[in-house]
């Protein structure tokens, strides 16, 4: 039988972490990936070909070796700073929270954010996929007669390309939406206290790798379902009618 009685604080802990991570990134990667889709779309041929190359850099490379190259980059460019004679960024700083418990929990550290922010650069440029599908599948009239009655191309842009873009992109982008929460559990490679990473810790302790493993696919699965039930829910209130 499972005893983790002593370790809920940590896997409420974790499961905090885990959303937090998931949060920022989804919301971070929503921002610029409809920065990116717009420039890739309506941008000219050098905006155009930028948003591209991000885009494609992004996809095309692991997730693992972006985060460990950014979470790394405060540490050479201290190293480099120390060669010149300059003081080293200070990176040691961390805040704490209380836990369930009452025990202060470090709730960030410059690795978290720095963790957090690559998940969200991540996302954006598969989000920014999603919505310039979406832009490219609206007809082109609505373009000419947004020019017809004197729009301008941020007009057009504001007042008919995104409304019913960001709406008819829902379904594709509810795949981001679930996916994303499987992806923070890279940031446990970096040391970030998220919910696979107290797994661990607690299968170190107890030695029971199959339960404890079997009870964060639990969390996992209900997590995913929710959120899968949620943008179901969105989507049924602000979709296109007919479509």
């Amino acid at each position: 039988m499972l005893q983790i009685e002593e370790y809920i604080p940590d896997l409420v802990g974790g499961f905090a972490m885990t959303m937090g991570l998931y949060l920022f990134a989804l919301f971070f990667g929503f921002g610029l990936g409809i920065i990116l889709a717009i420039g890739r779309h309506y941008g000219g041929p050098v905006v155009s070909r930028l948003a591209t190359a991000y885009i494609e850099f992004m996809r095309g490379t692991p997730l693992l070796a972006q985060i460990l190259a950014i979470v790394f980059l405060p540490n050479a460019l201290n190293v480099w700073l120390v060669s010149i004679g300059m003081a080293p960024i200070d990176t040691s700083w961390r805040i704490l929270w209380p836990d369930i418990s009452g025990e202060p929990r470090t709730i960030l550290t410059p690795v978290i954010a720095l963790c957090a922010l690559t998940l969200g650069l991540n996302s954006g440029a598969y989000q920014a996929e999603f919505f310039r599908g979406s832009m490219a599948s609206l007809a082109a009239g609505q373009t000419l007669a947004a020019q017809s009655i004197g729009m301008t191309k941020r007009q057009e842009i504001r007042y008919i390309a995104l409304p019913q873009s960001l709406r008819r992109a829902i379904p594709a982008w509810s795949n981001e939406a679930v996916y994303l929460p499987k992806y923070t559990t890279v940031a446990y490679m970096v040391g970030v206290p998220e919910l696979f990473s107290i797994a661990k810790l607690i299968v170190a302790r107890t030695f029971q790798a199959l339960a404890v493993y079997a009870l964060v696919a639990v969390l996992f699965l209900v997590l995913i379902t929710f959120i899968t039930w949620i943008v179901n829910l969105f989507y049924a209130k602000v979709k296109i009618p007919g479509t």
